[in-house]
């Protein structure tokens, strides 16, 4: 006998809250080491009252992952490289949300509920955020990352790029002059700009492209 729709539902949403599970875990949930096993247990016994022959459940099962599969992928990598503008970073987080509230139906669902468990107080608006701001900071794209901060991070990089030709008490003058805050987020944010332009100092060549470039950046900052 052939699958109902409910039945292909069923395998369809089973099917989203496996492959959905490691972005619960992204976004703060724990999540049980053994999902997939027991997931996969916990659906065979309730798919053996199907009248369905168990090699067409395996199959749709199957589909159903790697649809879901591929369904992610396509959505987390569309948002994140088209992230540049404001609406586009609105977007990224608003497909972070749509996956974090089939998190949380998860967490309440019978085969998942104790296989994706919220912390105490969870919030998924501030959890998507922390996410979408992760996979940002590194482009100075994050929520946080004002054009100031940019603009200092972009001069940190500077400072480590031109160490070589400025030498080391100018570079080391600079970060004490820009590389500093109170917020631990930039303050990392800085010391991974400054490393990734001291690991290629052939970016600027010259003492004299590194003078023009380290100016046209402070002038950008207040």
């Amino acid at each position: 006998m052939a699958q109902t729709q409910a039945q292909q539902d069923r395998l369809n949403r089973v099917g989203q809250f496996v492959v959905t599970a490691p972005m619960c875990e992204r976004l703060g949930m724990k999540l049980d080491p053994d999902l997939p096993v027991k997931a996969e247990a916990a659906l065979n016994a309730e798919t053996a009252a199907w009248a369905v022959a168990p090699a067409t459940v395996a199959r749709l099962k199957g589909e159903a992952i790697n649809r879901q599969s591929r369904m992610l992928a396509t959505d987390l990598q569309s948002a994140a490289d088209g992230a540049k503008t404001d609406a586009q970073l609105r977007d990224l987080k608003h497909t972070l949300l749509g996956y974090g509230r089939t998190c949380m139906e998860a967490s309440g669902e019978p085969i998942f509920s104790s296989l994706i468990v919220p912390p105490p107080g969870f919030n998924l608006e501030t959890a998507a955020t922390e996410l979408t701001d992760s996979m940002l900071e590194v482009g100075g794209l994050a929520s946080w990352q004002t054009p100031q901060i940019q603009a200092r991070g972009d001069l940190m990089m500077l400072a480590g790029t031109c160490r070589s030709k400025i030498g080391a008490l100018r570079s080391d003058a600079l970060v004490r002059q820009y590389g500093q805050s109170d917020d631990p987020r930039v303050r990392d944010y800085y010391s991974k700009s400054f490393d990734e332009g001291l690991s290629d100092p052939s970016t600027i060549g010259t003492l004299a492209g590194c003078n023009r470039a380290i100016a046209a950046y402070r002038a950008r900052i207040r």
